[in-house]
């Protein structure tokens, strides 16, 4: 249960905010079929979908007030059955050089450097949310027995294309940047292209399923 609410963040944007510290599957779900919904019925320049709230930025300001009642309006009314995800299948090379972590993590856990590909690979991820770089998407559940802080020194060159986990989560880092995530494998899918119209590939709920390659552990 919720206690759902609306205010105007600067001139142009309205936030819906659930206000709560964590979404159960069904909440999750609406959320999604929420900005499903609005890529097709808003005029907007930009749609946030966060943890737990969903920012819509519009283009004409004078709009606002209108869309304060709509948001909440709409949460109420659609329901999970209503978010359809696409699901992405997404080839890893998994270990060597591809995962330089994968190695001393196995150690660290006590388990196989297949184990931890095995239990990478198994679950089918969800797209929680974007952020930190264009196309970055945060994938959860990552299983119980991976969660893992970060690395307590971060690297200065992260590889783009690096599948990597921190705590309960992992990742594709769409681009080369700085980053404490630890590195399991590469995956060569492209996630974010300025030239196309849905630049990133992966959009909030979508489901992410990675498959090992014969080139790596597997």
């Amino acid at each position: 249960m919720t206690q759902e609410q609306t205010y105007l963040l600067g001139e142009q944007a309205v936030v819906l905010d659930l206000n709560c510290a964590r979404l159960d599957n069904e909440q999750q779900n609406r959320l999604f079929a929420l900005h499903r919904h609005l890529q097709k019925q808003a005029r907007y320049t930009d749609i946030v979908v966060g943890k737990t709230s969903l920012t819509l930025v519009l283009q004409d300001h004078t709009q606002c007030a209108k869309w304060q009642e709509a948001l909440l309006t709409l949460w109420q009314s659609l329901s999970a059955e209503d978010f359809q995800p696409t699901t992405h299948t997404i080839p890893v090379i998994y270990g060597g050089e591809a995962g330089p972590d994968l190695a001393p993590l196995a150690e660290q856990l006590n388990l196989s450097p297949k184990d931890i590909v095995e239990l990478h690979s198994s679950p089918t991820y969800q797209v929680k949310f974007l952020g930190f770089l264009p196309g970055f998407a945060y994938l959860g559940s990552v299983p119980e027995q991976l969660q893992v802080a970060r690395l307590n020194s971060p690297r200065t060159h992260v590889p783009a294309g690096s599948v990597a986990i921190a705590e309960d989560l992992s990742a594709i880092y769409p681009s080369a940047s700085p980053g404490g995530w630890r590195l399991l494998g590469h995956s060569t899918t492209r996630l974010f292209d300025a030239n196309v119209q849905s630049p990133s590939l992966f959009q909030p709920g979508d489901n992410v399923k990675f498959v090992p390659q014969k080139e790596g552990l597997c």
